[in-house]
């Protein structure tokens, strides 16, 4: 199951626009794969969120603040959603 997250200010780089990202969800694995690396919180963050969403990092630190905070809500709805019995 993937989020496709709409980007309110579409990023463009290394000539490439990205005006949406899908999200896929998250694995036990890869929070232990950045969890493992001597990088700080936000850096973790950002890569966290660059796996999940088969980007490049730099593709994360460019979006503005409001878009950051749309892929904070897709994963916080990942975490908490159940599957239908």
């Amino acid at each position: 199951m993937t989020e496709i997250i709409k980007l309110t200010f579409p990023v463009t780089v290394d000539g490439h626009e990205y005006a949406e990202l899908n999200m896929r969800r998250p694995k036990v694995r890869d929070r232990l794969m950045v969890d493992k690396a001597d990088i700080s919180e936000s850096e973790s963050e950002i890569r966290y969120f660059s796996h999940l969403c088969e980007v490049s990092p730099d593709i994360i630190e460019e979006l503005d603040w409001s878009d950051f905070v749309k892929l904070r809500e897709a994963l916080q709805a990942f975490l908490v959603s159940r599957p239908s019995v």
